[in-house]
């Protein structure tokens, strides 16, 4: 190792200098007598003193030597980076082959080591791997010999991708369905500088291009050679998975020719069908086979059913019941317009009337259905309801079921109601084709003169006292009618329309009855300055009413568009109207009769003020006849 030594008179100081690092002895030596390092001149310095120049003395004079251990691990290291350095090839350091990382780390840490491990993988180089935020890495190619957009820079930039791909984390995937991103240990990307630069490509470089030139076009011909193999292996399998299918439908063939030769079909006429009470229809439905069926009803997963049954099928071979029972999903033209649902209830003389139900009546509606039984030797083995397919779309099971003749059904209209209901029916038909006559509106009645109709037949309700309800209007016999009742019934003058027609002024009381955001039925007690027709958000028909409620001095205002109740006057509605109320031992428990946002809410107001003969002047929830 040379060692020589600079005297600066300018700063009075003595540099020395080392051709290669000094050993730990000399390093502690030149520390303890004051010596420094100086990264930018690459020298040890201190003042210029008699100590220092004893110390700079002895290290000249030969008495720092290499020992031979230390001089052949300096030339290991020396061989090793240059190894390194010829070892890979652009084409080798851009391939991926997967790689073990810590995951658990910061993102800086992780930055860190991105940068230390793509600076050795590809010198050539130079790239920015920073975190400008905590959860952030910024990934920046900004240099290298290579064009922007060739194959070269392609490489490396998708090498760069995977390893910065390896460190990324999952914690929480992502859920489309909610808009939700998912949760990572850190964000970030690797792109391309917008102000890259191509530097100057060295003689080695381009040998390096030339290289990867080849080893692309070979692995582009090993790749396309690959996907001809696989291409062919997944032509075989589907040749080979062709011929199976055939196979299977010959086997399927054979068995349907054994159900229809092993098959009696009997149709039912009404005097002969009957039910079969407690069937047992798995809720998960169509299902290939039997046992499917049996397996969710064994799980408890099923619900019982009434079902009249309109067609037996008669199967004469164990055989051909059980290709019947593995083959459910198949055709046959015996379950061909079968199955259905019905209900014997007397308020329903239509779909229509059972759409117009709320949800408390349509539960006390009560549905069977019709379906064919299936029987072996005349043993009943399971029915089927196909809904008016041609397969076996619900399957009941029959073991716990019974067979009857007929069943009672429990009717909410006795037959006496049912007869006044139609007569009353009978009588709307009349008071309509009446209004439609007197209007000259029979081509129009039911869409441009409209609102003609219906505010003459409200009066004719008047005149003749007529009980317009659903009960009615579910009687009737003309489905045109029924639908149009219906609107009737349920059509409701526009909120603007009505406040018109409230002729309310200003300083007037009035009590306001309206459902809150949070479900619940709002009293407010206001005196009116304004009301004034508007847009509100996605609402053409609204109203904007600006008051003083009740105690307050200063003026609000509110924006109404749905549904509404005003009355006249400042009211009070006693809390049972609404709640159950329960006092004991001093204390007063107060319930809610219905649950958030339930309309029936604005029934009981209603029907509370009706029997004190008040009726609201504006009324958006429902008409009232």
């Amino acid at each position: 190792m040379n060692i020589t030594y600079n005297l600066n008179e300018e700063l009075n100081g003595i540099e020395l200098f080392f051709s290669a690092k000094p050993q730990k002895e000399v390093l502690s030596n030149l520390k303890e007598n004051g010596f420094r390092w100086s990264n930018f001149k690459k020298c040890w310095y201190t003042k210029q003193s008699e100590k220092a120049f004893q110390v700079v003395n002895s290290l000249v004079s030969g008495e720092v030597k290499e020992t031979k251990e230390e001089k052949n691990k300096q030339n290991k290291l020396h061989t090793r980076k240059n190894k390194q350095v010829k070892t890979l090839s652009l084409w080798e350091a851009a391939q991926w082959n997967g790689m073990e990382v810590n995951t658990d780390q910061e993102a800086k840490v992780i930055a860190k080591e991105i940068r230390a491990h793509i600076k050795k993988r590809f010198p050539q180089c130079k790239f920015s791997v920073t975190v400008p935020y905590y959860g952030k890495i910024n990934f920046t190619i900004k240099s290298s010999p290579f064009e922007k957009g060739s194959v070269y820079l392609n490489a490396v930039k998708e090498y760069c991708v995977n390893l910065l791909n390896a460190y990324r984390h999952c914690y929480s995937p992502s859920d489309p369905y909610t808009d939700y991103a998912g949760s990572y240990n850190f964000y970030g990307y690797v792109e391309i500088d917008w102000e890259y630069t191509q530097t100057a490509a060295t003689e080695e470089v381009e040998k390096d291009m030339k290289e990867f030139d080849v080893k692309f076009v070979e692995a582009e011909e090993a790749a396309e050679e690959k996907r001809k193999q696989e291409f062919q292996a997944y032509m075989e399998q589907r040749e080979a998975e062709q011929r199976e299918y055939e196979k299977q439908q010959a086997e399927e063939k054979k068995q349907v020719e054994t159900i229809y030769n092993n098959v009696e079909v009997k149709e039912l006429d009404e005097t002969n069908q009957y039910f079969i009470t407690g069937s047992e229809f798995a809720n998960l439905n169509k299902n290939e086979t039997l046992d499917q069926y049996k397996e969710e009803v064994q799980n408890g997963d099923y619900s019982l059913e009434n079902v009249k049954v309109t067609k037996e099928v008669h199967f004469s071979s164990q055989e051909a019941l059980v290709n019947f029972s593995n083959m459910l999903l198949n055709d046959f033209d015996f379950l061909a317009n079968t199955g259905g649902s019905f209900t014997e209830d007397n308020r329903i003389n239509s779909m229509t009337d059972f759409y117009n139900m709320d949800e408390l009546e349509k539960q006390t509606v009560q549905w069977n259905l019709y379906g064919v039984a299936i029987y072996l030797d005349g043993q009943l083995q399971f029915i089927v309801d196909a809904q008016g397919h041609s397969y076996a779309r619900y399957v009941g099971l029959t073991d716990n079921a019974k067979v009857e003749k007929t069943i009672v059904f429990n009717q909410v209209v006795t037959d006496e109601e049912k007869e006044e209901l139609t007569h009353q029916a009978d009588v709307l038909e009349d008071i309509s084709t009446e209004v439609i006559c007197e209007l000259n509106i029979m081509d129009t009645w039911q869409n441009e003169s409209w609102k003609e109709y219906k505010e003459a037949m409200k009066v004719k309700f008047k005149e003749s006292n007529f009980s317009f309800t659903k009960r009615v209007i579910q009687q009737l016999e003309l489905e045109e009618l029924k639908v149009s009742m219906y609107k009737l019934l349920q059509d409701v003058d526009s909120i603007q329309d009505q406040f018109e027609e409230a002729d309310l002024s200003t300083g007037d009381k009035v009590t306001l009855f309206y459902i809150s955001d949070w479900g619940s039925i709002v009293t407010s007690r206001v005196t009116l300055d304004e009301v004034a027709n508007e847009k509100y958000a996605q609402y053409d028909n609204a109203v904007k009413l600006t008051f003083t409620p009740e105690k307050k001095r200063k003026l609000h205002y509110k924006h109404f568009y749905s549904e509404l109740l005003v009355y006249k006057g400042w009211l009070n509605l006693p809390d049972t109207v609404l709640h159950h109320v329960e006092e004991t031992n001093n204390m007063k428990v107060t319930r809610s009769k219905y649950h958030s946002c339930d309309h029936r809410q604005y029934d009981e107001i209603l029907n509370y003020f009706d029997q004190q003969g008040i009726e609201p002047i504006v009324n958006t929830y429902k008409p009232k006849f």
